[in-house]
C-alpha cells in the first residue's frame, strides 16, 4: 500500500490540478502542500495537519476518513476524537492569501484615483465660476461709482428737463456753439458762462445744442457715450471710459479736463 501522501499527490495529478490551483481552492499555502506530498510532517502540529490533509483529500475526491486513517498509521498514533474547527487552523496568515488580497486592491486604487481626478475638476470649475462672479461685481461697482461722483437728478425727485432743439434759431458768429451727440444714455450737466445750467440724463442718439459767450462747464457721467462738437469742430475723446469727467471749453477748445474716480 502506498503512503497517504503519495495517494494525495497521485489523485491531484490525475485531476490535472497544479499545486497553485489546489492552494487557491483550499487556502492552504503552497509550502505546506509541497511538505505534505513529500511526507515532511514536521512543519505543523499534528492537529493542524489533520485539517489540511482532510481539506486536501476532499478537494481531490478522496475519502477524508480513509486518508486520515492512513495518516494515523503512518505516524503511529490513534486518531483524536475531537478536531479543532477549521477557522482556528486557518487564522494563520498564508502567503497566497496575501497575493490574492493585493490583486483585489488594484481596482480599489484605480477607483480612488478616478474620484480624486473628479474632485480636482469640480474644484477648478468652482474657481473659474467664482472668478467670473468677482469680475462682474467689480464692473457693477465701477458703474455705481459714476452715480456716486455725479448723482442723477432723478434720484433727488427732480425730473430731467430736455429742451427741444430749435433748428430755426439764428446764432451770432461771435458766440460759442456746443453740440452734444449721445451714443448711449448718459448723464450730462452744462453750466453756460457760469450762469445758466442744464442737467439731464439724455437718451441714446440724442442731439443737444447750447450757446455761450465765453465758456462751457460740462460734466459727463459716461464720456465714452458722448461726442462734443464746438462750432462745427469735433473736440475728440471726452475722457476715459466709465470715469466721470469735467471739461472747461472756451473758444480755444478744451482748456481744462478733470476726471473723477471713486475713493
Amino acid at each position: 500500500m502506498i503512503p497517504f501522501y503519495e495517494e494525495l499527490k497521485q489523485s491531484r495529478e490525475s485531476l490535472g490540478l497544479s499545486v497553485v490551483q489546489l492552494s487557491n481552492r483550499t487556502k492552504i499555502s503552497k509550502e505546506i502542500i509541497y511538505s505534505i506530498e513529500a511526507g515532511d510532517l514536521k512543519i505543523l502540529p499534528k492537529t493542524y495537519l489533520r485539517l489540511f490533509i482532510k481539506a486536501y483529500a476532499l478537494e481531490v475526491n478522496l475519502d477524508p476518513l480513509v486518508i486520515l486513517h492512513h495518516f494515523e498509521e503512518f505516524i503511529g498514533t490513534p486518531e483524536p476524537t475531537s478536531i479543532p474547527s477549521p477557522e482556528v487552523a486557518l487564522k494563520e496568515p498564508l502567503q497566497e492569501n496575501h497575493e490574492i488580497k493585493e490583486n483585489h486592491d488594484v481596482p480599489n486604487i484605480e477607483k480612488k484615483r478616478n474620484r480624486n481626478f473628479a474632485t480636482i475638476v469640480i474644484i477648478l470649475v468652482i474657481i473659474i465660476f467664482m472668478i467670473s462672479v468677482m469680475k462682474q461685481v467689480m464692473l457693477d461697482r465701477k458703474e455705481k461709482s459714476i452715480t456716486t461722483a455725479f448723482p442723477d437728478s432723478t434720484q433727488s425727485g427732480i425730473s430731467p428737463v430736455i429742451t427741444p432743439v430749435d433748428t430755426q434759431a439764428v446764432i451770432p458768429q461771435t458766440d460759442l456753439k456746443l453740440t452734444i451727440l449721445t451714443k448711449d444714455s448718459c448723464w450730462i450737466k452744462i453750466i453756460v458762462d457760469n450762469r445758466d445750467s442744464f442737467e439731464a440724463t439724455l437718451p441714446p442718439r440724442y442731439r443737444k445744442e447750447a450757446v455761450a459767450t465765453e465758456q462751457f462747464d460740462v460734466r459727463v457721467g459716461r464720456p465714452a457715450g458722448v461726442n462734443l462738437i464746438l462750432n462745427g469742430k469735433d473736440l475728440g475723446p471726452v475722457g476715459a471710459p466709465a470715469i466721470p469727467t469735467r471739461l472747461i471749453i472756451t473758444k480755444d477748445g478744451v482748456v481744462r479736463r478733470q476726471s473723477f474716480t471713486a475713493n
